[in-house]
Protein backbone atom coordinates (compact mmCIF):
# COMPACT_ATOMS: atom_id res chain seq x y z
CA UNK A 1 0.00 0.00 0.00
CA UNK A 2 2.87 2.34 0.74
CA UNK A 3 4.24 2.08 -2.83
CA UNK A 4 0.94 2.83 -4.52
CA UNK A 5 0.54 5.84 -2.25
CA UNK A 6 3.84 7.30 -3.50
CA UNK A 7 2.94 6.50 -7.09
CA UNK A 8 -0.32 8.38 -6.68
CA UNK A 9 1.48 11.42 -5.22
CA UNK A 10 4.13 11.32 -7.98
CA UNK A 11 1.40 11.10 -10.62
CA UNK A 12 -0.50 13.99 -9.08
CA UNK A 13 2.67 16.14 -8.92
CA UNK A 14 3.45 15.29 -12.58
CA UNK A 15 -0.07 16.18 -13.64
CA UNK A 16 0.07 19.53 -11.83
CA UNK A 17 3.69 20.56 -12.47
CA UNK A 18 4.13 19.10 -15.98
CA UNK A 19 2.16 21.76 -17.85
CA UNK A 20 3.66 24.54 -15.71
CA UNK A 21 7.21 23.41 -16.48
CA UNK A 22 6.32 23.01 -20.17
CA UNK A 23 5.01 26.58 -20.34
CA UNK A 24 8.10 27.96 -18.59
CA UNK A 25 10.45 26.09 -20.92
CA UNK A 26 8.46 27.23 -23.96
CA UNK A 27 8.57 30.87 -22.83
CA UNK A 28 12.34 30.74 -22.25
CA UNK A 29 12.90 29.21 -25.69
CA UNK A 30 10.55 31.73 -27.33
CA UNK A 31 12.42 34.60 -25.66
CA UNK A 32 15.76 33.38 -26.99
CA UNK A 33 14.28 32.89 -30.45
CA UNK A 34 12.77 36.41 -30.43
CA UNK A 35 16.08 38.00 -29.37
CA UNK A 36 17.90 36.20 -32.19
CA UNK A 37 15.23 37.22 -34.70
CA UNK A 38 15.61 40.89 -33.73
CA UNK A 39 19.40 40.68 -34.12
CA UNK A 40 18.99 39.07 -37.52
CA UNK A 41 16.55 41.84 -38.53
CA UNK A 42 19.13 44.52 -37.69
CA UNK A 43 21.85 42.58 -39.51
CA UNK A 44 19.59 41.98 -42.52
CA UNK A 45 18.67 45.68 -42.73
CA UNK A 46 22.33 46.71 -42.67
CA UNK A 47 23.22 44.09 -45.26
CA UNK A 48 20.35 45.20 -47.53
CA UNK A 49 21.38 48.84 -47.36
CA UNK A 50 25.17 48.49 -47.18
CA UNK A 51 25.50 50.21 -50.55
CA UNK A 52 23.02 53.00 -49.70
CA UNK A 53 24.09 54.21 -46.30
CA UNK A 54 21.87 57.29 -46.36
CA UNK A 55 18.77 55.10 -46.55
CA UNK A 56 16.43 55.62 -43.55
CA UNK A 57 16.29 51.84 -42.96
CA UNK A 58 20.09 51.80 -42.69
CA UNK A 59 20.16 54.66 -40.21
CA UNK A 60 17.34 53.12 -38.14
CA UNK A 61 19.18 49.78 -37.98
CA UNK A 62 22.35 51.54 -36.82
CA UNK A 63 20.43 53.37 -34.12
CA UNK A 64 18.95 50.19 -32.66
CA UNK A 65 22.03 48.01 -33.05
CA UNK A 66 23.47 48.86 -29.66
CA UNK A 67 20.32 47.64 -27.89
CA UNK A 68 19.92 44.40 -29.81
CA UNK A 69 23.62 43.47 -29.54
CA UNK A 70 23.99 44.69 -25.96
CA UNK A 71 25.59 41.44 -24.77
CA UNK A 72 28.03 41.27 -27.69
CA UNK A 73 31.08 43.35 -26.67
CA UNK A 74 32.97 42.88 -29.95
CA UNK A 75 29.97 44.08 -31.97
CA UNK A 76 29.48 47.06 -29.66
CA UNK A 77 33.18 47.98 -29.92
CA UNK A 78 33.04 47.84 -33.75
CA UNK A 79 29.84 49.89 -33.62
CA UNK A 80 31.45 52.54 -31.41
CA UNK A 81 34.44 52.81 -33.78
CA UNK A 82 32.15 53.19 -36.79
CA UNK A 83 29.89 55.77 -35.13
CA UNK A 84 32.94 57.76 -33.99
CA UNK A 85 34.13 57.87 -37.59
CA UNK A 86 30.68 58.89 -38.85
CA UNK A 87 30.74 61.76 -36.35
CA UNK A 88 34.26 62.89 -37.29
CA UNK A 89 34.58 66.16 -39.21
CA UNK A 90 35.10 65.88 -42.96
CA UNK A 91 38.79 66.25 -43.87
CA UNK A 92 40.06 68.46 -46.66
CA UNK A 93 39.60 67.28 -50.25
CA UNK A 94 43.04 65.69 -50.57
CA UNK A 95 42.35 63.32 -47.65
CA UNK A 96 38.74 62.42 -48.44
CA UNK A 97 39.47 59.24 -50.42
CA UNK A 98 41.40 57.75 -47.51
CA UNK A 99 38.75 58.98 -45.08
CA UNK A 100 35.92 57.23 -46.95
CA UNK A 101 37.98 54.04 -47.39
CA UNK A 102 38.51 53.96 -43.64
CA UNK A 103 34.79 54.55 -43.05
CA UNK A 104 33.89 51.70 -45.37
CA UNK A 105 36.43 49.40 -43.72
CA UNK A 106 35.01 50.19 -40.27
CA UNK A 107 31.48 49.45 -41.49
CA UNK A 108 32.55 46.14 -43.05
CA UNK A 109 34.27 45.23 -39.77
CA UNK A 110 31.01 45.94 -37.97
CA UNK A 111 29.06 43.71 -40.37
CA UNK A 112 31.69 40.99 -40.00
CA UNK A 113 31.49 41.08 -36.17
CA UNK A 114 27.69 40.99 -36.31
CA UNK A 115 27.84 38.00 -38.67
CA UNK A 116 30.22 36.22 -36.31
CA UNK A 117 27.92 36.86 -33.35
CA UNK A 118 25.02 35.39 -35.34
CA UNK A 119 27.11 32.38 -36.49
CA UNK A 120 27.23 33.56 -40.12
CA UNK A 121 30.65 33.23 -41.75
CA UNK A 122 31.43 35.92 -44.30
CA UNK A 123 34.72 37.05 -45.76
CA UNK A 124 35.12 40.68 -44.78
CA UNK A 125 36.10 41.79 -48.30
CA UNK A 126 33.21 39.89 -49.89
CA UNK A 127 30.75 41.83 -47.75
CA UNK A 128 31.69 45.00 -49.61
CA UNK A 129 32.57 43.54 -52.99
CA UNK A 130 29.39 41.49 -53.39
CA UNK A 131 26.84 44.19 -52.67
CA UNK A 132 24.89 45.69 -55.56
CA UNK A 133 23.53 49.18 -56.01
CA UNK A 134 22.37 50.29 -59.47
CA UNK A 135 24.25 53.33 -60.77
CA UNK A 136 20.89 55.00 -61.46
CA UNK A 137 20.08 54.97 -57.73
CA UNK A 138 23.32 56.76 -56.93
CA UNK A 139 22.64 59.27 -59.71
CA UNK A 140 19.07 59.83 -58.45
CA UNK A 141 20.21 60.30 -54.84
CA UNK A 142 22.92 62.75 -55.91
CA UNK A 143 20.43 64.70 -58.01
CA UNK A 144 17.90 64.79 -55.16
CA UNK A 145 20.54 66.10 -52.74
CA UNK A 146 21.68 68.73 -55.25
CA UNK A 147 18.10 69.85 -55.93
CA UNK A 148 17.32 69.98 -52.21
CA UNK A 149 20.39 72.16 -51.62
CA UNK A 150 19.44 74.51 -54.48
CA UNK A 151 15.83 74.75 -53.26
CA UNK A 152 17.07 75.50 -49.75
CA UNK A 153 19.26 78.31 -51.09
CA UNK A 154 16.35 79.78 -53.05
CA UNK A 155 13.92 79.59 -50.12
CA UNK A 156 16.44 81.13 -47.72
CA UNK A 157 17.14 84.01 -50.11
CA UNK A 158 20.76 83.02 -50.76
CA UNK A 159 20.06 82.38 -54.45
CA UNK A 160 17.67 83.95 -56.92
CA UNK A 161 15.50 82.01 -59.33
CA UNK A 162 17.05 82.42 -62.77
CA UNK A 163 14.55 83.73 -65.31
CA UNK A 164 15.21 83.71 -69.03
CA UNK A 165 13.11 84.60 -72.05
CA UNK A 166 12.50 81.37 -73.90
CA UNK A 167 9.95 82.77 -76.35
CA UNK A 168 11.36 83.75 -79.70
CA UNK A 169 9.24 85.73 -82.06
CA UNK A 170 5.95 87.35 -81.20
CA UNK A 171 4.50 86.55 -77.79
CA UNK A 172 1.50 84.23 -77.78
CA UNK A 173 0.18 86.16 -74.82
CA UNK A 174 -1.88 89.35 -75.17
CA UNK A 175 -0.19 92.63 -74.44
CA UNK A 176 -0.54 93.79 -70.87
CA UNK A 177 -3.26 96.38 -70.32
CA UNK A 178 -2.21 99.97 -70.57
CA UNK A 179 -2.62 101.83 -67.34
CA UNK A 180 -3.35 105.48 -67.61
CA UNK A 181 -1.44 107.66 -65.28
CA UNK A 182 -3.04 110.24 -62.97
CA UNK A 183 -4.58 113.25 -64.75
Amino acid sequence: METSYWYAIATLVAIVLGPIVAVIVTRVLDGKSERRRRKIDVFRNLMQTRGIRLDPVHVAALNILEIEFYNEPEVRRAYADYIAHLSAPMPNVSEQDRFFEQRSDLFMSLLHKMGDALKFRFDKRDLERLSYVPQGWDTDHSLQRKNAALLSQILSGERAIPVTNIISGPSPFPDPPQVEGPK
